[in-house]
């Protein structure tokens, strides 16, 4: 695993509970990048997503576009089904 060195600006209130989390859990401050890494690697943040489940994700969108072909408007559409809603109870008597 490669590491890069960066600057963040954080809000002071956000330092100060990253700060006091890293004391809390590991004694120390020289931590801090090590408890930043692991909070992000838990909102699914790391190097494991690679670009073949990206691709795989968007093929999956690509092929689900347009698969609800209509000419109909959302409202046309949704009158026709309501009115078949309207036979069906009188059918049954409702």
């Amino acid at each position: 695993m490669v590491s890069m060195k960066t600057t963040v600006n954080l809000d002071d209130e956000l330092y100060k509970k990253l700060v006091k989390e890293t004391v809390e859990k590991y004694g120390n401050t020289k931590n801090l990048s090590k408890l930043i890494n692991e909070k992000l690697r838990a909102q699914g943040i790391d190097d494991s997503t690679d670009s073949s489940q990206i691709r795989k994700r968007l093929k999956i969108l690509r092929e689900s576009a347009g698969s609800w072909k209509t000419k109909q408007s959302g409202k046309e559409y949704t009158k026709q089904i309501r009115q078949g809603w309207n036979k069906r109870l009188k059918t049954v008597g409702l």
